[in-house]
């Protein structure tokens, strides 16, 4: 979508960059120009105008801590004239000449990721904590539910309250006031970033968010606090920041995880209207941040900062193209550029000269002591699978890469995208290993892998896999980075789901008592379930959805500490509850080898409904009957084409020579295999009779059941599929 003509020209390139470091800085008069600052993983906060498109710096701090988030704001109620940078467990305020005016040493115990300013009123997110400031005492600690993502605030009518919106991570959104909570919703996409309407008075609560799965939606409370999706991800990256770009009316400003910046049309007198999407560039490393103002010249334009460091700003096409900025330039200006960029190469190609000099004088002594690479910047994510199994791991580095090998000693399948070349070697000696190499094309700084391990009966696996990969820069010196990747047991439960839901689904039931913490819990379901678990408390509750299925699993567990002549003694109480009778046997098993390993005495109960494997066919049999058909269709085309009949000659309407069936069959959409679910769906209903099976009767030989289920499973016979799972020819003795 490309109805606006925006290039790009770069600015600066600074440290490695958190979600929300960069800001725009308002003009405080009948200047047109603005400044902007920016913060870096090296503590380094800058200040900078441009001016004849080369970037001034107004003011530059010393390295420190990383700065995780960035705020402008006012101090006297007038313009916004102060620059708030939050770094560690401390806030520093700026003015827009570098002075330090404020420093807080805050009491919260964890890195602050977020903050938000509202008049003399400060609110500061790390960890799972709100804190709230006013007139710099601390008011008020809310600890949520799980890690806070982002928070916006608002005044309340008539009041000195402030209401707070905060988004919780695999929770959803929650309106807190006065350290209370007030409200609260579930949002299965997984919101990461909200931003305020701009027009709207501040006493309204409403926000735009951006999801994880690259959803845009609206939030907002009255009486109830409510969501609305606007815009569905559709295989979009996770939104990572999002701004305000004012041109031609309002527009959404939104940076992808994928490199993707987007430009949304949006109605601010009828926010529930779905954006229209008029621009997307694409610049190949996750965005961090985006806003919109007027830093190099008198028109608006979109600033855009990296995850390497990279600061650019997309601006209309005629101010770039034709060297029109070089042609408004003076010549004592343009030789003055020239000098500048010529000192600038003499000075790094001398320093390059005495950094090299001196590493070869070290190499040579006898008392140079190590040398020690530097760390390579990586960051990486492992997405939930999809529909057919795959896992996405998403490898980002500050620098270009080289190659990856990727090493694991169970059987795993990789691919790659179009933009690194895939190389398996063959197994040696164990069979199951797998050694694979991927070599990048020149410049790449984000890559994707897809992974899938291989099950070799069922579609279930009783334990994680672990995954190692090596990261290799495409610079000198040459040095590998390690990433550790546990493929889960459960990958397909990668969608959120509300615990306290009620329906009329068949629940299994899995009960265990010992002594584990919740913490050891939460560690033993991250071997099970793809993505972030909530964060270890006193109890924890949440539920997962399987992406394919749409069965539920429901996990609750507690655990208490007391002291008895002395000693502390332990117990933890665990409910897991599924309809999906084989999430509960992979959980059984696993849980039970994670226990074993931590020589934890553990006692395991079970409640499985002789119903749930038939009630549960039925939940997914029109999705099966599809599958089949499609199945079916695909053979079919397959044959077709294999007959290798003239394209003119198919579809002649005179003298057909093919049935209305098979053209419309021929003529249908392309499917490939790796869309078609329908062997998955039987193996998947296959295995969940073997579980009942096993569960239930104690390890009774049904092997006559299970042939003749897995028959009628791949003839599709329904009637005879359902006759067995409702076990109607199984005898059980009720007295096992």
């Amino acid at each position: 979508m490309m109805e606006y003509d925006l290039a790009r020209i770069d600015y600066i390139l600074c440290g490695i960059t958190f979600p929300d470091t960069l800001k725009i800085l308002p003009n405080p008069g009948h200047k047109t120009l603005q400044k902007f600052a920016v913060g870096d993983k090296n503590g380094v906060l800058q200040c900078l105008c441009i001016k004849d498109e080369e970037p001034i710096v107004q003011f530059k701090t010393l390295p420190g801590k990383p700065i995780t988030s960035i705020q402008v704001a006012s101090t006297n109620g007038n313009h916004i004239d102060k620059i708030f940078a939050a770094s560690g467990h401390e806030v520093k305020g700026y003015t827009r000449k570098g002075k330090v005016f404020l420093t807080i040493e805050t009491s919260v115990s964890e890195t602050i990721t977020s903050m938000c300013i509202l008049n003399s009123d400060l609110v500061l997110c790390s960890g799972r904590t709100v804190t709230f400031y006013r007139d710099l005492k601390e008011i008020y600690t809310y600890a949520c539910e799980d890690r806070v993502l982002d928070i916006a605030a608002f005044s309340t009518p008539n009041s000195t309250r402030v209401r707070l919106l905060v988004l919780i991570g695999n929770k959803g959104a929650a309106v807190i006031e006065n350290g209370e909570l007030l409200a609260r919703t579930q949002i299965s996409s997984g919101p990461t970033r909200l931003i305020v309407p701009p027009a709207q008075r501040s006493s309204e609560v409403t926000v735009f968010y951006g999801a994880a799965d690259g959803s845009i939606g609206l939030i907002q409370y009255e009486t109830d606090l409510s969501s609305t999706c606007l815009v569905e991800g559709g295989g979009l990256g996770a939104v990572v920041c999002v701004g305000w770009y004012f041109s031609n009316g309002a527009h959404l400003a939104v940076g992808r995880h994928d490199g993707s910046v987007q430009l949304y049309l949006v109605d601010l007198d009828n926010v529930n209207e779905k954006p229209r999407l008029k621009f997307t560039y694409f610049c190949g490393e996750p965005i961090t941040s985006v806003c919109g103002g007027s830093v190099g010249t008198e028109e608006t334009e979109l600033l855009v900062s990296t995850f390497s460091g990279r600061v650019f700003a997309l601006r209309s096409q005629r101010l770039i193209s034709g060297g029109v900025a070089l042609n408004n330039m003076t010549p004592e200006a343009l030789a003055s550029r020239r000098n500048k960029l010529e000192l600038e190469v003499a000075r790094l190609e001398k320093q390059t000269a005495a950094e090299r000099e001196k590493y070869q004088r070290n190499t040579r002594s006898l008392n140079a002591g190590m040398s020690t690479p530097p760390l390579l910047e990586i960051q990486y994510e492992l997405t939930g699978a999809m529909l057919n199994g795959w896992q996405e791991v998403i490898i980002t580095a500050g620098v270009p890469l080289d190659m990856l090998f990727i090493y694991c000693n169970k059987k795993v399948e990789v691919q790659t995208d179009s933009a690194a070349v895939l190389s398996v070697c063959p197994p040696q000696g164990k069979a199951s290993e797998i050694l694979a190499t991927v070599r990048c094309q020149a410049g790449t700084r984000r890559i994707w892998l897809q992974m899938r391990a291989v099950v070799d009966c069922g579609p279930e696996m009783t334990e994680c896999t672990q995954v190692l990969v090596y990261v290799l820069p495409a610079g000198a010196p040459r040095i590998a980075r390690l990433i550790k990747l546990s493929l889960p047991a459960l990958p397909q439960y990668s969608q959120h789901g509300d615990p306290d839901r009620d329906d009329d689904r068949v629940w299994c039931e899995l009960r265990l008592s010992g002594g584990f913490s919740v913490a050891e819990m939460t560690s033993w379901l991250s071997d099970a379930l793809p993505g972030e678990l909530p964060r270890p408390a006193v109890s924890i509750s949440f539920a997962r959805v399987h992406c394919l299925l749409k069965t539920v699993i429901i996990c609750r567990y507690q655990s208490f500490d007391w002291l008895i002549r002395k000693k502390s003694f332990r117990r933890g109480s665990a409910v897991f509850k599924s309809d999906n009778v084989s999430t509960i046997a992979t959980l059984k098993d696993l849980l039970s080898i994670c226990s074993l390993k931590r020589a934890i005495r553990v006692d395991i109960s079970c409640d499985i409904p002789e119903m749930c494997c038939l009630m549960l066919f039925k939940s997914i049999k029109d999705q099966f009957l599809s599958e089949y058909q499609r199945k079916k269709e695909f053979i079919l085309k397959e044959a077709i084409g294999a007959l290798d009949l003239d394209v003119n000659i198919i579809n002649s309407e005179s003298e057909p020579i093919l049935c209305e069936e098979y053209v419309r069959v021929w003529k249908s959409v392309d499917t490939t295999k790796n869309t078609l679910f329908f062997n998955e769906l039987a193996a998947t209903v296959e295995q969940w009779y073997s579980d009942w099976c096993k569960l239930s009767l104690y390890g009774r030989d049904n092997s006559s059941q299970k042939t003749q289920l897995k028959l009628a499973l791949q003839e599709c016979q329904v009637n005879d599929i359902e006759g067995i799972l409702s076990l109607k020819d199984l005898q059980i003795n009720s007295n096992m």
